[in-house]
């Protein structure tokens, strides 16, 4: 019995040396963790200082010839100058137009485009905007194209193909448009695609699209009208912040 007693009273001592053990290894963990985030968070702190820094450079750069700077001037025009660069949408002219990638980003939204749909385009801006997201195809030269070849989505041959493509109608026009941007993209602006013209611009997807010559003018001035539009709207907008 007594040894029994002395055996339970070594158990009960390594067992408590056990628990003081793990209790020193959580707390240094506990340490090491809360050092880490400190480290973290102080390179955050540093990394945000410089990048506050070199704003505020760039900003006194603009006026560094003037004995006077005006701080709210200075500001204004370095954020219009920001945005300009960032949001503004050119007036292409026509020879400009037909040298354009079609898979560069358009820039253009669905709020630009709603200046300058009409009739049957009227309700797909979000679809035309998507399809270039989707599949990299400039949505103004998609629907200069619906806008060619179904009057603005008036007069269609099949059921919402409002492109002239294909030999089957759709379900529904922003399905149209989908189908149609998928098989630009891969076919025809897609150098190794088996319509593919020569050049990712509207007189290369002419030369296998349409047995008209003329088709990239036509699509091409409907583009350079809507860029227009669209890039006047960017203009005034920008222009506020001057």
């Amino acid at each position: 019995m007594e040894i029994t007693i002395k055996h339970a009273k070594r158990r009960k001592k390594k067992s408590r040396k056990g628990f003081w053990a793990l209790l020193i290894v959580d707390i240094l963990l506990v340490l090491l963790i809360c050092g880490s985030v400190a480290l973290g968070y102080h390179a955050i702190q540093e990394f945000l200082q410089r990048v506050d820094a070199r704003e505020a450079a760039l900003v006194q750069a603009m006026y560094q010839e003037s004995t006077e700077v005006n701080i709210p001037n200075a500001l204004r025009n370095y954020t219009a100058k920001r945005l300009t660069k960032q949001e503004s949408i050119p007036a292409y002219s026509i020879s400009q137009i037909y040298q354009l990638d079609l898979r560069e980003p358009s820039g253009v939204t669905a709020a630009d485009l709603k200046l300058v749909t009409s009739k049957g385009l009227v309700g797909l801006e979000e679809a035309f905007v998507n399809a270039e997201e989707k599949y990299g195809v400039n949505c103004v030269f998609l629907m200069s194209i619906a806008s060619l070849e179904s009057a603005k989505g008036t007069m269609m041959f099949r059921p919402n193909n409002m492109f002239g493509y294909g030999r089957t109608g759709f379900s529904s026009k922003a399905e149209g448009i989908n189908v149609v941007a998928r098989g630009l993209s891969s076919r025809y602006l897609n150098p190794g695609g088996g319509l593919y013209g020569g050049s990712p611009t509207v007189k290369g997807v002419n030369k296998r699209y349409a047995a008209n010559p003329q088709w990239y003018a036509k699509v091409g001035n409907y583009m350079q009208e809507y860029y227009a539009v669209i890039s006047k709207r960017h203009n005034e907008a920008l222009s506020k912040f001057k």
